[in-house]
């Protein structure tokens, strides 16, 4: 027999094994159609479905099954998802040649139907609704009760057939393929690689499938609500050509947010209820229709867009969640910045060709520098806590650690900048403007042409109009709000902000002006497309590159000329000849003189502590400091900031620490593992540029990150003898004998007793930051 006969026969073979499976499938519980599963919310079983269903789902399965890199693309964070299922196709996909179509819940797709044209398969019973069929025909019911006949070891470490690598192969398997995978893998049950569920919480769950899995809608908005909804939509619809150009810079610059309105009741058990602002064909007044596009700025092809608030029904997570308030302090802004400000707009830009530097030019400067400077935390949450969030490939171009600050807006006040920054929007356009399938390297060098002629003109109108004379201080840093200084965090392949300029000093600091900030938006937030090809991801993280050695080197123009070079030079260590060269360009180092004076030879260190002090009125410091601050009754911890090297290498990038106190005053900590690098200019070789031997770690009170990659638990009264546990854990064993000793382990029978306590501590500490953590990163040690 031919080869190729040999394989028609084998794929002759499979198909008719898949065909038997569904046959009989069909034969004993009738045709796969979606069915209606939300009920009105007084209805007993919606009732029941909201009080005891859903925090199961919540605590025990959207912990990893949340969000856009949720195994097998299965969101069972709100009925949509659940009903929609999952799919084989991966959203992360660095090696993907042509982009994949979206697949983004309550956006490219309504309807469950829509989503099995799309590939989606159910986990849920979609033939005959009965008992025997909706409990035999689920296979997220298979998958618990797999895990019920097959339970997990309850101490120790896990069995190394168990694979946590974010990439490693998902089976995702459908009802036909299900036999196979649990005969492969009979240790494969849900939840993967985590403790059972109580037989309280299995029996709830199957009871509930077995009923045929109906859920609740989502509860109505009181008329507070409804009204604030109302008089915010009114507010964003306005019928002007200049009202219409402010509410799409708006939209633009917030679509990712999660609005919410602080008129009405938030704390930790009335948690607030947040609101996604949507483009939709469909006037205020009329049931929402959304515009399924790929980017915020993509053409609508509608008459007109309505900017619309639609209520999020999905369970709140830390790594999407970003909080931005619609209140009187926020419309008064607005009406200072945009409406009531004296400026026109004659016609409203196209959509052909996207420039945020053209199609906004009519809106001053200045104005649009301030909306997104008094959000800072928010604006660059956005790249941290959006799609492009996840991946080393998309985080490697940041250090470990740096702090953030921000070139005053009042340099922004006059039609001369104005009149600059539309002059250089060609130099300053992005590579988000192209095709989701961008592969061509010409272009992706007339981009890096584009950003040293910006840097060039940037220099040149410096010496135009900069007074020489009194030079660079730290007037010229914007000193506004609690947004005035950030810290940020990368963890390898996600990363954190924080509001502060947190801890031990870092190696680098970034001082972020107009452009910059702009850049970074609409690169990393408005244009990055998660389903993007490899050139488009490729092509977003080589244009970081220039944004973050320019944001550098403002912050460099701060010290003294003779100092500059060695310190960028320290930063990129072993960079390449081709970078060393623009690090070299006399219009990115000297153009601008400093008028500070400097007391030591190491002004680096000078300048940081003096812009923390500066950009903070002391009342404010003292509580951004204290917020993160080792308590007086914990201070054995703060000896894990000088954890020794051998110590800090086993440690994942976040571990959280829960100190149980007899008094019932818990408290929860974070340690972060700082990665040291010779430079971050490197895509694709970051381990030969990497320096373990320097690597540290610093503590901080409450929760930073999202990802925890260990867990303690530490009685108060045994502080002392776990700091000098893990001051001693400089080997595998001794590292293993901590764990032993003070770790929640995946395998730890109380883990989901000490996951829900960390939760709680959480939404008390802050219920409008509060979100559920992921546990995809959980190390197996």
């Amino acid at each position: 027999m031919s080869f190729k006969l040999l394989i028609l026969s084998v794929l002759s073979l499979l198909l008719a094994a898949c065909s038997d499976a569904t046959d009989k499938l069909d034969e004993d519980f009738g045709h796969e159609k979606p069915r209606p599963r939300q009920l009105a919310t007084d209805t007993p079983l919606a009732k029941d479905f909201r009080q005891q269903v859903m925090p199961i789902l919540e605590k025990r399965c959207v912990v990893c099954h949340g969000c856009y890199d949720a195994p097998c693309q299965l969101k069972l964070s709100s009925a949509e998802g659940i009903d929609r299922g999952g799919s084989k196709e991966k959203v992360y996909d660095g090696e993907r040649i042509l982009g994949a179509k979206p697949s983004r819940l309550f956006i490219d797709a309504h309807h469950t139907e829509e989503w099995r044209e799309k590939g989606f398969t159910p986990v849920l019973n979609e033939r005959d609704q009965t008992t025997i069929a909706n409990l035999q025909g689920s296979v997220m019911y298979q998958l618990l009760l797999q895990k019920e006949r097959f339970p997990q070891q309850r101490e120790g470490v896990l069995d190394e057939q168990f694979n946590y690598s974010l990439d490693r192969q998902e089976q995702c398997p459908n009802l036909n393929e299900l036999e196979d995978y649990q005969d492969d893998t009979p240790l494969a049950g849900m939840p993967y690689g985590l403790p059972n569920l109580t037989r309280e919480e299995f029996k709830t769950l199957e009871l509930w499938i077995a009923k045929g899995a109906p859920m609740s809608e989502s509860l109505p908005l009181s008329n507070e609500a409804t009204q604030l909804v109302n008089h915010w939509e009114n507010k964003l619809n306005g019928d002007t050509v200049k009202d219409k150009l402010v509410a799409r810079y708006i939209y633009e610059h917030i679509f990712l947010a999660h609005i919410y309105f602080d008129a009405l009741p938030i704390s930790a058990e009335t948690p607030p209820r947040f609101f996604k602002l949507v483009r939709s064909s469909t006037p205020p007044g009329e049931p929402v229709k959304i515009i399924p596009t790929r980017r915020p700025y993509d053409d609508p092809k509608v008459e007109r867009v309505y900017y619309r608030l639609v209520l999020d029904p999905g369970t709140t997570l830390v790594k999407t969640n970003l909080p931005y308030v619609f209140n009187d302090e926020r419309e008064k802004l607005w009406d200072e910045l945009f409406y009531d400000a004296d400026f026109n707009v004659e016609s409203l830009p196209d959509y052909a060709d996207f420039n945020p530097f053209i199609v906004f030019k009519d809106i001053p400067t200045q104005s649009r520098y301030v909306f997104m400077l008094k959000e800072a935390y928010f604006t660059i949450s956005g790249f941290i806590k959006g799609p492009v969030c996840r991946g080393q490939v998309a985080v490697n171009v940041i250090n470990d650690k740096f702090w953030v600050f921000f070139v005053d807006p009042a340099s922004t006040a006059n039609a001369d900048v104005d009149s600059f920054v539309y002059e250089q929007a060609n130099n300053l356009r992005l590579p988000a403007e192209s095709s989701s399938n961008n592969l061509s390297v010409i272009e992706w060098l007339s981009y890096a042409d584009g950003s040293r002629e910006y840097v060039k003109a940037k220099s040149e109108y410096i010496k135009r109009f900069m007074d020489y004379e009194k030079g660079l201080d730290l007037t010229n840093i914007w000193s506004g709000n609690d947004n005035a200084a950030l810290t940020v965090f990368r963890h390898v392949d996600s990363a954190t902000v924080v509001k502060g300029a947190l801890g031990k000093q870092p190696k680098t600091a970034w001082v972020i002006d107009f452009p910059i900030l702009e850049r970074i938006h609409y690169l990393l937030v408005a244009g990055f497309d998660v389903y993007g090809n490899l050139g488009h991801q490729v092509t977003t993280r080589l244009y970081m590159d220039f944004l973050r050695i320019e944001a550098e080197s403002n912050f460099i123009s701060f010290i003294p000329n003779e100092y500059r070079e060695p310190v960028l030079t320290s930063w990129y260590l072993g960079a390449t000849k081709e970078l060393t060269n623009y690090l070299e360009d006399k219009n990115l180092m000297d153009s601008r003189p400093t008028g500070l004076k400097f007391d030591t030879e190491f002004p680096k260190a000078e300048l940081l502590a003096r812009l923390k002090s500066y950009v903070y009125a002391p009342e404010m410091l003292q509580k951004a400091n204290a917020q993160y601050r080792v308590l007086e009754q914990d201070l054995p911890l703060k000896r894990l900031n000088s954890l020794p090297n051998p110590s800090v290498l086993n440690l994942p990038p976040v571990s959280f620490i829960l100190i149980e106190d007899e008094k019932k005053q818990d408290r929860a900590y974070t340690l972060i593992r700082h990665n040291e690098h010779k430079n971050v200019s490197s895509l694709l070789y970051e381990e030969k540029n990497r320096l373990p031997s320097k690597d540290n770690a610093e503590i901080f009170k409450g929760f930073l990150g999202a990802y925890p990659g260990l867990i303690f638990k530490v009685k108060a009264a045994d502080t002392d003898h776990f700091v000098s546990l893990f001051l001693q854990a400089t080997n595998d064993q001794a590292f293993a004998d901590l764990i032993a000793n003070y770790g929640v382990r995946r395998s730890n029978p109380k883990f989901w007793k000490v996951s829900d306590h960390l939760h709680d501590l959480y939404r008390e500490q802050d219920p409008v930051e509060y979100g559920l953590f992921d546990y995809n990163r959980l190390v197996n040690r």
